[in-house]
């Protein structure tokens, strides 16, 4: 018999709103630069046509019409023909030193993934915390900060999350099955129904078998689940309150998990992004301060390097990690539920028993993990002993101080990583008598295969086309042109320009890629340093730490929009925390560069390697002119704020 095929209603065509949607992308492409063609048209200066390629650019990043990594290869195609820098001027830009030092450790980053050290640093570290909602968050957002310092912050993220799953899956199934064994025990012996008497708790064997002994006297089971169904239907019915008070505390205990499930999994992405301002290769804006602070001032000694990055930027990240998850926790469990005082025997073990579990499976710590923990600590420490500034490092002592970077350091040890074998040598006088495996040479640590499939190139490349911005702005004269329109602003006080800019890279970076806003903002803060005579680290650098602010929304980074797939989270619980979060970050954000970073990097002074070409005169490194005062003098009728932090810091 032949199918009777019915034929479908035709919806008619699609509106032309959505037609026009559907190929949004490609009406971006094709109608920004037709549009902005009067920009050159008008004022064909090198300026004008910098700023044209940089405004379309910073259009694609931010609406993402084309991937990001593409756009960033935009300065190779557009400023040679528009005559802005030459190619081989704007290609060595995306090999810097600041993209090898990225490279570098990424790779560590990436050995360390491969062999799953992280895994076990993570779960070992869950297995001390405790079994308390409270001290769980606490416990991942403590390793996912740790991990984001030295690895990828979405690697990280995707990576703990599942963990965190596997937790509350474990822990919900707990609560509900504690809730209906409870529900049977508060049954009252002198019930009018004998059948039902008290189910002991899960774990009492002994109550257990005597309460199995009675049931079966009087013809009733509770060894399954649904006899035990059964019982408390008996009871509820006979008594509708008691029916009422377990429905009361089934909604009560289903609330307040559901708080738990958003807690623990916004937390995580908040401490991949907090973890990635920790150190130098902590994330992407990081490398880009660098890279751009180099190619502006050529090179400079401008003093950021892996241990001046760890004085400032460690300490906060600290106060923001605790800051951030008590802040969590009373927006989730309220102010009392918080702070209240656990009581004994309080928690629930479950937890513990499922991270046991995974750590279980990891097995004994194996050889490579052994030699991918020592090559990472020694390249730890050679980073924070080249230059620790506070005493004379072995960098200071090489013969051509300034040829060993940390750059340098960070490949020197990824290219050992090529090299050492995974699996203890099995040959000559290293074999073992009891080795079953003929004589040869084991797989290495790193293979390129491995490395080729894990490594973000595209970041890569995108590093490399913010520095070549950064690079055509000053060559061409648009930074100048910039600072020109940005004099008004040398009547504040910088602190208050440096909030300013912090709350603007902080907005912006909610939706745009947090890498696309430090390198729009750099060459900016740099004129404005100058029209100033303010320190540009003052400027620079509190921005591209608001610029890893990206907490309100799914779209503002990678790990916020992971976390948000594993559900539970609705747009407005990520934005009601995310507001609270970037209010608490810039706080200590500018706490800390006013305090121990203002006195760390002398910020006071306006540096003699940013003085040339500009108006600002340099005295001792010191700033002569009034505007170099980060704020208002005390002839102004003020008192100096980082001066006052500053003369304290010292004292100690």
């Amino acid at each position: 018999m032949a199918e009777v095929q019915v034929k479908k209603p035709d919806k008619g065509p699609m509106p032309w709103y959505k037609q026009l949607w559907a190929i949004k992308d490609t009406i971006i492409i094709i109608a920004t630069p037709i549009v902005l063609l009067p920009m050159i048209i008008v004022h064909n200066t090198k300026p004008v046509r910098c700023a044209y390629t940089i405004i379309i650019m910073g259009i694609y990043w931010m609406t993402e019409a084309l991937p990001m990594a593409v756009t960033a290869l935009l300065p190779i195609v557009l400023f040679p023909w528009l005559g802005v820098l030459g190619s081989k001027n704007v290609c060595t830009n995306y090999l810097k030193d600041a993209n090898m030092l990225f490279f570098g450790g990424l790779l560590v980053a990436i050995a360390v993934e491969k062999w799953n050290l992280h895994k076990r640093v993570a779960l070992r570290v869950l297995l001390l915390v405790g079994s308390k909602p409270l001290w769980i968050t606490f416990g991942f957002m403590a390793v996912t900060g740790f991990l984001s310092m030295w690895l990828n912050n979405t690697a990280t993220t995707a990576m703990m999350m599942p963990i965190a799953q596997a937790v509350l899956t474990e822990l919900d199934a707990n609560r509900k099955r504690q809730l209906e064994l409870k529900e049977v025990a508060v049954v009252e012996a002198d019930q009018k129904d004998p059948g039902l008497e008290m189910v002991p708790l899960k774990g009492d064997k002994a109550a257990e078998a005597k309460a199995e002994a009675a049931a079966a006297e009087d013809g009733v089971t509770n060894g399954s689940q649904g006899d035990k169904i059964e019982v408390q239907k008996s009871a509820t019915e006979t008594d509708p309150l008691q029916a009422k008070k377990a429905s009361d505390e089934h909604a009560t205990s289903d609330q307040d998990f559901m708080n738990f499930r958003k807690a623990l999994k916004l937390s995580i992405p908040y401490a991949s992004s907090i973890g990635g301002t920790g150190t130098l290769i902590g994330c992407g804006p990081n490398i880009v301060l660098k890279g751009q602070v180099e190619s502006i001032y050529k090179d400079a000694d401008t003093g950021i390097n892996f241990t001046s990055w760890l004085v400032i930027g460690f300490p906060a990240m600290l106060i923001d990690l605790v800051g951030a998850w008590i802040l969590l926790m009373i927006i989730f469990f309220g102010f009392k539920a918080t702070f209240r005082r656990s009581k004994k025997g309080e928690g629930d073990d479950s937890a513990n028993q499922i991270i046991r579990a995974e750590y279980e499976k990891l097995g004994s710590i194996t050889f490579a993990e052994v030699v991918v923990l020592v090559n990472f600590l020694v390249l730890a420490f050679l980073w924070v002993s080249r230059e620790p500034e506070f005493v004379t490092g072995w960098g200071d002592l090489m013969r051509e101080k300034g040829f060993v970077t940390d750059a340098c350091l960070a490949i020197t040890i990824s290219v050992l990583l090529f090299i050492f074998p995974s699996q203890f040598p099995n040959y000559l006088c290293f074999r073992r008598a009891s080795a079953e495996k003929p004589p040869g040479p084991a797989k290495p640590i790193l293979d390129w295969p491995t490395v080729n499939k894990q490594m973000p190139w595209s970041v890569i490349i995108l590093l490399g086309g913010g520095f070549a911005l950064a690079d055509a702005c000053k060559e061409s004269g648009l930074s100048a042109s910039i600072g020109a329109s940005l004099s008004s602003f040398s009547n504040l006080p910088a602190a208050v320009i440096v909030a300013l800019m912090c709350i603007l890279a902080t907005i912006i970076t909610s939706f745009t890629s947090n890498m696309a806003t430090t390198t729009i903002f750099i060459p900016i803060l740099a004129e404005l340093s100058a029209t100033t005579c303010v320190n540009p680290i003052y400027l620079m650098l509190p921005v591209t730490l608001a610029a890893s602010w990206a907490y309100i929304l799914p779209v503002s980074t990678p790990p916020n929009a992971i976390a948000h797939s594993y559900g539970d989270i609705a747009i407005s619980d990520m934005i009601k925390a995310g507001l609270v979060m970037c209010v608490l970050c810039n706080a200590v954000l500018l706490f800390s560069i006013n305090t121990w970073g203002y006195t760390f990097f002398d910020l006071g002074t306006f540096p003699e390697w940013a003085s040339h070409g500009n108006n600002c005169t340099v005295t001792g490194a010191r700033a002569a002119t009034p505007n170099a005062t980060l704020w208002p003098t005390e002839a102004a009728g003020a008192t100096g704020a980082p001066d006052f932090f500053a003369s304290t810091m010292s004292s100690f």
